[in-house]
């Protein structure tokens, strides 16, 4: 059941992308992410009973300046530059949807993360950062007063 509501997410947008594409044709999406900037790397982020997982793709880093990661109050921050490993004049490209240069990414985390502990590790061209979920941080029940009206 957990594995079923985990894949409805994908299963919806793939639902949804086909119907579009059969009735706008597949061009739709080209001609649609060109409207839409792409301001970063792409990022997936799920959490385990332990840990919040964060995956960033970063193609082309050669040296781990290239990226600063910082955690600021409950928001993850990544900044960064991707570098563009081929020269081309953007007069000659006809198709681009691969993110290049500098940015910087926030974002919020499902609930509160210890700083003790972090992980970071890069390979292939992605970053997997590990924080672990705060042990300590449990609900609390606030009583509520209640005034004569």
């Amino acid at each position: 059941m957990e594995d079923n509501k985990r894949n409805r997410p994908n299963k919806d947008r793939n639902a949804f992308h086909k119907q579009a594409s059969e009735i706008l044709g597949e061009e739709f999406w080209q001609e649609i992410a060109g409207l839409i900037p792409n301001t970063g790397p792409r990022i997936d982020m799920y959490h385990t009973g332990s840990a919040v997982i964060v995956l960033a793709e970063l193609p082309g880093l050669e040296s781990l300046d290239e990226i600063r990661i910082s955690i600021e109050g409950h928001t993850l921050v990544l900044e960064g530059e991707i570098p563009c490993l081929y020269p081309v004049s953007d007069s000659r490209i006809s198709l681009n949807e691969r993110f290049f240069g500098g940015f910087r990414r926030a974002l919020s985390m499902p609930g509160p993360v210890s700083t003790d502990g972090i992980h970071a590790k890069y390979s292939r061209g992605l970053l997997i950062i590990e924080l672990p979920i705060k042990q300590d941080a449990q609900q609390q029940s606030i009583p509520v007063d209640i005034l004569d009206m």
